[in-house]
């Protein structure tokens, strides 16, 4: 198979699961047993008729193929419409709480892999030595914790214990930053950011250690190493060679893993208040506010065929037996 016809074959297949994530989305929505203007009404916020009204602003009248096209054409145009709780345009309730996350997360995903993976090639190395049993046993209970409890037992520490760093959110209350600038690059953000970062490469590290020690274990006897020693390669040199070769799972690994940062950690979000994507979609489930819901799982869904696909294409350009073998 070329890798043309491979290329054409995985993005057909994306299209389709996101065809089938985005239906799913509005079939479990439209399922719920009551409609986010129900509770209005229970409450005498509202009237039998000016619900009525509502229902037919949002479309929520029409028969249900109607808004099924409807929903399928806005949500591929990214036109995301208003949010039924806060009336405002569902874009400036994602796009920030998306920024948030992605700041928080993705610079520790980069952290982890590149710190992790270089730890983990030197203990598959060095077999049995200290440095590889300590690695293995403090990462694996760091990824096997609960990462809301990993967070709590550093609040309890640092913030209420010692008094280091602030307990919740993303700034202290009376700041009021304008641009990015202002947002992300200050001494009172870095005082927030640090704890939930810190829980964050702790939760991940595991894998990509484990990923990269057992790709440089299994290579670490193969013929070209052998060979390498004979032409005279002092033992970091055949290490560093070991690695290169060992980078395939780990690239896979963090593409697949930077798609799913797109749907945020919403409990590390909730439990230190974080303005992120999950925490904003935990909100909009509560409130049964449909665009908001909509869009949000929408972006995460993409996200992830997306960095999916991504992965099997980085796959087939670093192993083309993948490529010619998936006929």
């Amino acid at each position: 198979m070329t890798f043309r016809r491979f290329l054409i074959k995985r993005t057909a297949i994306a299209a389709i699961l996101t065809l089938v994530a985005v239906s799913v989305i509005f079939a479990t929505l439209r399922m719920l047993p009551s409609d986010p203007f129900s509770g209005l009404v229970a409450s005498g916020a509202l009237t039998p008729s000016q619900v009525e009204e509502l229902r037919a602003l949002y479309g929520l009248d029409e028969p249900i193929w109607v808004q099924y096209l409807k929903y399928i054409q806005n949500l591929f145009t990214f036109q995301f419409g208003l949010s039924l709780t806060q009336q405002r345009p569902v874009s400036s309730i994602i796009g920030p709480a998306l920024l948030n996350t992605m700041v928080l997360l993705l610079p520790a995903l980069i952290t982890t892999a590149i710190v992790s993976s270089l730890a983990g090639m030197y203990a598959g190395w060095n077999r049995g030595s200290w440095f590889e049993q300590f690695s293995i046993i403090t990462t694996t209970f760091f990824r096997a914790t609960p990462i809301f409890v990993t967070g709590i037992f550093l609040l309890i520490i640092f913030s209420y214990g010692l008094g280091w760093f602030p307990a919740f959110g993303m700034r202290s209350p009376m700041a009021n930053p304008e641009g990015l600038v202002a947002t992300y690059l200050s001494v009172d953000f870095l005082k927030h950011y640090i704890l939930p970062f810190t829980a964050t490469v702790l939760f991940y590290s595991g894998d990509f250690l484990m990923l990269a020690r057992n790709s440089v274990v299994e290579r670490k006897g193969s013929e070209f190493l052998k060979l390498h020693r004979a032409k005279g390669l002092s033992e970091m040199e055949q290490l560093g060679r070991a690695g290169r070769n060992s980078m395939l799972p780990l690239v896979t690994y963090f593409a697949l893993r930077t798609g799913m940062l797109f749907q945020g950690v919403i409990t590390l979000e909730v439990v230190f208040a974080w303005p992120g994507i999950g925490r904003a979609l935990v909100q909009a489930i509560l409130n049964q506010d449909y665009p908001t819901v909509q869009a949000a799982v929408f972006i995460m869904a993409l996200a992830v065929i997306i960095m999916n696909l991504t992965a099997d294409i980085a796959y087939a350009r670093l192993d083309p037996t993948v490529e010619a073998g998936d006929v």
